[in-house]
């Protein structure tokens, strides 16, 4: 086995094991933290089972003089508990995704537990830096990345295509917004500011580059702070309000990954994002449907929990009319201050 096999064979090695934690995540928060919680209402659900079971078999013997249901638990007295089980794991699992109604309007807001890169029924915003970079070599963008990913997974080594869609969506909405950087050989010399944004298309999925952060001629990112983050947000809002399609967004934690944020935490980051999209949508259309995607290892390393951070999207999205109600009758009864 030569170098390049071993090398295929470990990468093979390192994603079943990822998709093996993310499998094992999914199936721990949907099912086995619910019985965790409340094991009484779970134990009680499984013996409503059984007595629905031995109801309907009294029904049967009393109607139809038969005994078909109560010869089969007879004949499978392991299969039929273990089926109850299962059934009420079901029945009680929690769902990995959180959709809201922002207000009384028709825009949707969710919270998702999913690797973003296999969304297929939305645009996805992909976090870059600020010099559009997609070269790979000496871990200048991590294959770790979410960004990385994307690139191994739809362009594979050769990535002048995506630079070339990179230049025209910049160019085009973009052409005089960037500084010259006179550091660089070896990567791009094009500075843009933070809150770009570059739509590249593939196979009619749009995808959305956000510049998040600044990145060192070495491949270090620079000045990852909240600050920054709210920029970054604020112009992917901006700029999807003026050149979207209108069509469902979905959006990473952005800046907790590889970026490594300084001053901020993961649920600083989801409220800032939600908050920020609330407030744009108060007076511009940017999306019928925001999602949050947040990739499963991320959240089981973050100091939160999901009901935390579905529960402040709940109180904003039920806040959200009576703040509008609130602003419009400032503006309509305010009066001037002498």
């Amino acid at each position: 086995m030569n170098a390049t096999e071993e090398k295929e064979k470990e990468e093979h090695i390192i994603i079943m094991k990822v998709c093996i934690k993310n499998w094992g995540f999914k199936i721990y928060h949907r099912f086995i933290l619910s019985i965790r919680k409340k094991p009484l209402d779970f134990i009680s659900g499984v013996f409503a089972l059984f007595g629905g079971w031995f109801t309907l078999s009294e029904i049967e013997q009393s109607v139809l003089n038969t005994q078909v249901l109560l010869d089969v638990f007879r004949e499978h007295k392991i299969i039929v508990p273990l089926f109850a089980v299962i059934l009420m794991l079901f029945l009680r699992g929690k769902k990995l995704e959180h959709p809201e109604y922002l207000g009384d309007k028709d825009t949707i807001i969710s919270l998702k537990i999913a690797d973003i890169l296999h969304i297929k029924d939305s645009a996805v915003v992909i976090p870059t830096n600020t010099t559009f970079d997609t070269i790979m070599d000496r871990s200048f963008i991590s294959e770790k990345s979410i960004q990385g990913k994307f690139q191994k997974k739809f362009y594979g080594t050769d990535f002048s295509a995506l630079d070339a869609s990179i230049k025209q969506s910049l160019d085009e909405c973009f052409p005089n917004c960037f500084e010259v950087l006179s550091d660089r050989k070896r990567t791009n010399t094009k500075r843009y500011k933070i809150g770009t944004v570059a739509k590249v298309t593939h196979h009619g999925q749009h995808y959305y580059f956000l510049a998040v952060a600044d990145v060192s001629k070495s491949g270090k990112t620079e000045n990852v702070t909240m600050e920054n983050m709210t920029k970054a947000l604020v112009g992917l809002w901006e700029y999807l309000s003026k050149e979207g399609h209108t069509e469902p967004i979905t959006v990473p934690v952005i800046g907790t990954g590889r970026a490594g944020l300084k001053d901020g935490t993961f649920e600083d980051v989801v409220h800032e994002t939600i908050f920020s999209f609330v407030t744009k949508s108060q007076d511009e259309f940017v999306s019928r449907k925001m999602t949050i995607c947040i990739y499963p290892p991320s959240l089981s390393e973050a100091n939160v929990t999901w009901e935390r951070l579905c529960d402040y999207l709940d109180l904003q999205c039920h806040f959200f009319s009576e703040n509008r109600k609130r602003l419009k009758a400032s503006r309509v009864f305010g009066n001037v201050v002498e």
